[in-house]
């Protein structure tokens, strides 16, 4: 799930519920392998946040750290680092038919766990990151972005609005994961300069 992540007064494992007028920068880098304890790590922070304040998302465990390494080995995960501190990270993919059905057989840049550590909360660095996985995207020659986040998540459906998303549909939440039930599929058009290659 896309930062399969809260609502309320933060949305900033996938950002804060609004738009912060001062953004912070982050650089983004492709994690390796040796990232995948620090973004499991993170997850599960997020995860115990989001069950104090009530939100039914993720849960601290479900993610195994083997299937980070693994998509680190592809080139999916991309982290942020203030020094050592990992400090954001987020999954892109180019196709997702475990969320999106045969609809995800389309290519797009498919946001995955964007997550923002809970003490950086409100600097803005989820729309930053927002912006990475568009420029990311547009680099691979693909118009279109797509996330999920969890359909009882008002505020973070809002801010996903707010952030040119449409939403698509709603749709149960992917077997692996148990934190919610149902997720709301949003897409958003990347505006290009020269006409897409599609990537194949």
């Amino acid at each position: 799930m896309t930062d399969m992540t809260q609502g309320r007064e933060a949305a900033e494992s996938e950002q804060s519920c609004a738009p912060s007028d001062a953004q912070d920068s982050i650089t983004m880098t492709t994690a390796t392998t040796s990232d995948a304890t620090d973004i499991i790590d993170l997850r599960d922070r997020r995860a115990r946040w989001m069950l104090d304040h009530g939100i039914d998302q993720w849960l601290p465990g479900e993610y195994p750290v083997e299937f980070v390494e693994a998509e680190a080995r592809r080139g999916e995960w991309f982290v942020g680092r203030d020094g050592a501190e990992l400090i954001g990270a987020v999954r892109v993919i180019w196709r997702d038919p475990g969320f999106w059905g045969a609809d995800g057989e389309t290519v797009a840049g498919y946001i995955h766990a964007l997550m923002v550590a809970p003490e950086h909360r409100g600097r803005g660095l989820g729309t930053a990151i927002l912006r990475f996985c568009a420029d990311h995207t547009r680099a691979e020659g693909v118009t279109v972005q797509r996330l999920d986040t969890a359909s009882n998540n008002r505020a973070l459906r809002k801010y996903y609005a707010a952030e040119g998303f449409t939403e698509v549909r709603e749709a149960p939440l992917y077997a692996p994961f148990r934190g919610s039930t149902a997720v709301v599929l949003m897409e958003k058009s990347l505006v290009a300069t020269e006409p897409p290659t599609r990537r194949g």
